[in-house]
């Protein structure tokens, strides 16, 4: 296992590049300064976690380099593409087309099972393919292990198969980055691990992962962790590959260096 202290910075080839990502909330009195100026970027295929202490920043700032929410100050780059310049209209196409999210509460509709619930924004993005899309959503039901689920309610399941049936929404449409905020928050132990381990089958594919998370044990399995402090990215290191031999190791370290920043 390989572990190195990068510091702040940069990753050559990046699919994701923010650069100077200031946000200010001016519904409080004063307003309130979130982020201060971040630059995060992140490689195409990479599994990337931002952590830190509760109201660092890290929830605002995957809002904001997932376009669910503007910067006040800087931009947004997906594949050189400046975010921050697009509409509202070109926004909601680029995540629906181009961007997979899973959240700490699945936010399913409740008058559909979960098959539907998956293959509704699948086929919204692309209208004209449906017999792909299905057999693609079929394909994910059956390798996320939840295909004997597939015509349930949603509220016929339980917290870790809503989840995984999240993840299989998220990559229904094939995205160029999947977003996760606190994906584990809600989920006992081992649910948490299940999940952890789909998301980590889905980074081996390939699929780049940006995930705001609180638990160490789930920040291990990435790449590369990233640690906000007062709306800053204040370090970073890189673990490598993920590995289950030197997984109890890895957390250790991980631990130890999130102790040594006040965590």
């Amino acid at each position: 296992m390989t572990i190195t202290n990068q510091g702040t910075g940069a990753a050559q080839g990046s699919v994701l590049a923010a650069h100077g990502i200031e946000k200010t909330f001016f519904t409080t009195t004063p307003p309130a300064k979130v982020l201060n100026g971040i630059n995060l970027e992140v490689r195409p295929g990479e599994f990337t976690v931002v952590m830190g202490a509760s109201g660092s920043g890290k929830s605002t700032l995957l809002y904001c380099i997932s376009g669910m929410d503007r910067p006040t100050e800087g931009t947004v780059k997906l594949d050189g593409r400046d975010l921050t310049s697009f509409n509202n209209k070109q926004m909601s196409k680029v995540r629906l087309e181009e961007m997979g999210f899973i959240f700490q509460q699945a936010y399913f509709l409740d008058n559909l099972n979960v098959r539907d619930n998956i293959l509704l924004p699948a086929l919204k993005a692309q209208p004209r393919e449906r017999a792909k899309v299905e057999a693609r959503v079929d394909a994910l039901l059956k390798r996320f292990g939840i295909d004997h689920i597939a015509n349930h309610g949603v509220t016929q399941v339980s917290g870790g198969q809503l989840q995984r049936a999240s993840i299989c929404r998220a990559l229904a449409t094939e995205p160029k980055v999947l977003f996760a905020d606190e994906p584990t928050g809600a989920l006992n132990a081992s649910t948490s691990e299940e999940v952890m381990n789909a998301l980590v089958d889905v980074h081996r594919d390939g699929t780049t992962v940006v995930m705001v998370t609180h638990d160490p044990a789930c920040a291990a399995r990435a790449d590369r962790v990233v640690y906000l402090r007062d709306g800053l990215v204040v370090d970073e290191v890189a673990l490598g590959p993920w590995t289950h031999e030197h997984s109890e190791q890895r957390s250790d370290f991980l631990l130890g260096w999130l102790r040594d920043h006040g965590f």
